[in-house]
């Protein structure tokens, strides 16, 4: 099963933010009874006027729960960031809108052991009457759609879930967990964004519609980690 769960949230700096340079998303997760429990964390760098050659580092803390499960195989739980953009709302605040993509799978209950029970005195049952409690008992036991994922209100309180001794490690080599948000300036090329940063133009295709380019598009880069 998979989910998308989207999440947005101003956030406000302490000064004005004039244009943000760089921006990258990670996230942090554990399983805590029949929930997933995290932080999303936001960083980079900004300027407060446009003629400053000062940068201004920022960080961010969104804490997050979402409800799963009793059934959930907690081994096969994967949540992974899958969009992320901003708008700018005021002069020292920006919204951050975020898509996390959740896989998992929940296990299957075999109701099959009432069959018997169900069946005995079928002497004065009909064909038809045993055929329809077989197919009772088999739409119980059939996996049912597993409990849909909510993302709740996200909480502002300073507890945290312990990361070190219980986050699920489902990184793999393939898998992005940083992004880089280059927002495209008057002179710039494709061929220099990929100098900048190290990929390749076939690279940024993946993630991105490079087809027609202006100043001001935001082009998403994906950090290896």
């Amino acid at each position: 099963m998979k989910s998308v769960i989207p999440f947005t949230k101003e956030l406000e700096f302490a000064t004005k933010v004039s244009e943000i340079t760089s921006i990258s998303l990670e996230r942090e997760f554990a399983i805590i009874n029949d929930n997933i429990e995290g932080n999303l964390l936001i960083t980079g760098e900004y300027k407060s006027h446009e003629v400053s050659v000062n940068v201004i580092p920022f960080s961010f803390k969104v804490p997050f729960t979402i409800a799963i499960s009793s059934k959930t195989i907690i081994d096969s739980i994967s949540l992974e960031i899958s969009d992320f953009a901003y708008d700018t709302v005021d002069d020292n605040k920006i919204k951050v809108h975020i898509e996390l993509e959740l896989s998992l799978e929940e296990e299957v209950s075999d109701n099959f052991e009432e069959l018997p029970s169900l069946l005995e005195n079928s002497d004065d049952r009909s064909l038809d009457d045993i055929n329809n409690l077989v197919e009772e008992v088999k739409e119980d036991a059939m996996i049912t759609s597993p409990e849909e994922v909510t993302d709740e209100p996200i909480k502002e309180e300073s507890s945290k879930p312990n990361l070190e001794e219980t986050v699920l490690k489902t990184e793999t080599e393939d898998e992005y967990m940083t992004y880089h948000i280059h927002i495209l300036k008057e002179g710039e090329t494709l061929e220099t964004i990929c100098t900048t940063y190290s990929v390749t133009g076939s690279f940024l295709a993946e993630y991105n519609d490079l087809s027609n380019l202006n100043p001001g598009d935001k082009i998403l880069i994906p950090v290896e980690k």
